[in-house]
């Protein structure tokens, strides 16, 4: 294992990709452990990671984000974003937060946010008077909401690797995406006293509000029909993905006539991009996942961590630093799935409830995404604004700061998390 360990270290300083470096490491450690024969079991165990009916809800999430972008439905979004909060002070800023909020109801990603709206956003606060370092750094703050609120991606995945319902994390996962919601919004009002940012000065007469909020309403929608039908039982994850497909062609073909069939290809083959990196990733991770478990690593790493921290709390945040550096390097699908089933048993057994762990393990690695040196949504912001990444960085301190407040809270009050899924009945 400790050569493991090096070897894992060293491809990925060579920038080998995440999904090759943990098929490789594996394959050299299955056949240490039975010679040729245990490489006969390498496809088999690839095949098992993926032949999994809740994760086939990623590419129908992917493609109905493409598709709500492809369709400018995303445009009465922020009309409506703008129409609630564009009379505050730094009105665009609040505007900002609130989209990847409406947003994250469709997308699941954080990538899907920057990558839609990330370069109108950017513009439009330049174009109000905003810095742009301070644009750029609340776009990549704000879009990791995208990761938080459901359907999240890594949540969906959290369920597939721990085997919890996808309805009680999802619930689980509301409160805190709103609380990173309303930490923005405060963050923001604090900054737009001190340094008087901009805010719309015209105010929207009532009816016209009332027809925004009426064009809006068909993209909002459908994060109610996606939550209501998965929590209801109407519905799997996977079918309530494929149902938020139906509506989006429906809704950009049919009523709104903004999306054409020509823009279907093109979101496909997006879509397929993105899902195949997860899919090529989850594949060789269930290889290592079964090693692990044959080796008896998680009882292991378990009983090394209770030695260390015996107190569930202590341990919980033990455990939020060592995910913290994780995530700097890893990206955090890649992380969630290797380290989940190390780790889940460790916290399971200490007392911490698995969805209280899930929750704070899937949004400490999410926090990764923002971070340097391989932080995702910085480099996507960085192409966005054509800014260097040491720039951006400098200017998400203050959300830097915002975010261990958020794990902080996650950590010392559980029922942030486990109140809603506790009132619907899913966990005691």
């Amino acid at each position: 294992m400790i050569f493991a360990g090096i070897a894992f270290a060293a491809l990925l300083f060579i920038g080998m990709p995440i999904a090759f470096v943990v098929g490789i490491v594996s394959m050299g450690l299955m056949f240490e452990a039975g010679g040729s024969q245990f490489l006969l079991l390498v496809p088999q165990r690839m095949f098992a990671g993926l032949n999994v009916f809740t994760i086939m809800a990623i590419p129908f999430f992917f493609l109905a984000a493409e598709l709500m972008s492809a369709s400018k439905v995303i445009e009465d979004i922020m009309d409506f974003a703008d129409a609630l909060v564009g009379r505050l002070r730094g009105g665009m800023a609040h505007v900002n937060i609130l989209n990847s909020a409406f947003f994250a109801g469709v997308s699941g990603s954080a990538i899907a946010d920057i990558a839609s709206l990330g370069a109108i956003e950017i513009r439009a606060m330049e174009a109000h008077g905003y810095d742009k370092r301070f644009a750029t750094a609340l776009t990549v703050a704000s879009s990791l909401v995208g990761a938080i609120i459901p359907p999240s991606i890594i949540l969906m995945l959290y369920a597939s690797i721990a085997q919890v319902s996808v309805a009680s994390i999802f619930l689980a996962a509301m409160v805190p995406g709103f609380l990173m919601v309303a930490l923005l919004m405060l963050v923001v009002m604090l900054l737009a006293r001190k340094y008087n940012f901009p805010r719309r000065e015209t105010r929207i007469p009532p009816r016209e509000f009332v027809a925004i909020g009426m064009r809006a309403s068909l993209a909002l929608m459908m994060p109610v029909i996606i939550m209501g039908g998965i929590v209801s039982g109407i519905f799997t994850a996977t079918e309530a993905a494929s149902v938020a497909v139906l509506y989006v062609l429906i809704l950009g073909l049919f009523i709104k006539r903004t999306l054409k069939w020509g823009d279907i290809a093109p979101a496909l083959l997006r879509a397929g991009v993105m899902t195949s990196v997860i899919f090529m990733v989850l594949a060789t991770a269930n290889v290592f996942g079964w090693f692990i478990g044959l080796e008896r690593l998680p009882e292991a790493v378990a009983s090394g961590l209770t030695g260390i921290a015996s107190d569930p709390l202590t341990l919980l945040f033990l455990i939020t630093g060592v995910l913290i550096v994780v995530g700097m390097f890893m990206d955090v699908g890649a992380a969630l799935i290797v380290m989940a089933p190390i780790l889940a048993p460790a916290a399971i057994s200490a007392g911490i409830h698995p969805i209280h762990f899930g929750i704070v393990m899937s949004l400490t690695l999410v926090m990764g995404l923002s971070t340097p040196p391989v932080g995702p949504c910085l480099f996507a912001a960085a192409s966005v604004s054509k800014l260097k990444i040491e720039a951006i960085s400098l200017a998400m301190l203050p959300f830097y700061a915002v975010q261990l407040i958020f794990l902080a809270i996650l950590i010392l009050v559980p029922e942030i998390s486990l109140a809603l899924p506790r009132a619907a009945g899913f966990i005691n």
